[in-house]
């Protein structure tokens, strides 16, 4: 991990099924621009349970309020981050890549060698940037299904994963 310092301010803590009301604001939001493939919003409150029971959020605070939220899962030596949404107005200060180093901490902390990412094929930008995250491309995969119900084009899914 880069020595990079978290914004000012900034309170990491896990999240709780209290705050899925929240969480859909920012999540939703944040993936406004994804508008041009999906035709529903990214999240809702059954799809925020469910990751509840398979993994967990991490969350980011400054004062009262929530500006981002990334969700992560274990699977034994691998982590897999995902749905990491920074609220619009705060984006590109730093907020994404201080989210992804508490995240990848985290992994460590539990044992993991490997995070796992995986981007949307049409969301050009972001392989850069996970690039210079030190993620690497390693693949590419369908859609899972809650994903094909809301496409209005095809996509595939970059899968890319970084040493820990």
């Amino acid at each position: 991990m880069d020595n990079l310092t978290p914004p000012a301010g900034l309170a990491f803590r896990e999240a709780t099924t209290e705050d899925i009301p929240e969480m859909m604001e920012v999540v939703n939001t944040a993936f406004q621009e994804e508008a041009f493939f999906v035709n529903r919003p990214r999240t809702y409150r059954a799809q925020l349970e469910e990751h509840f029971r398979s993994g967990h959020f991490l969350l980011a605070r400054r004062n009262a309020q929530l500006l981002a939220s990334a969700y992560y899962e274990i699977r034994g030596a691998r982590g897999y981050i995902g749905m990491l949404a920074v609220r619009p107005g705060y984006q590109r200060e730093g907020l994404g890549r201080a989210m992804m180093q508490a995240v990848e901490e985290i992994l460590r902390g539990r044992r993991c060698c490997i995070a796992e990412i995986s981007v949307v094929s049409v969301r050009t930008v972001l392989p850069p940037i996970y690039r210079r995250l030190g993620y690497v491309e390693v693949g590419m995969e369908e859609p899972h299904e809650d994903l094909r119900k809301k496409l209005t084009m095809p996509v595939q899914l970059i899968k890319m994963e970084k040493e820990l």
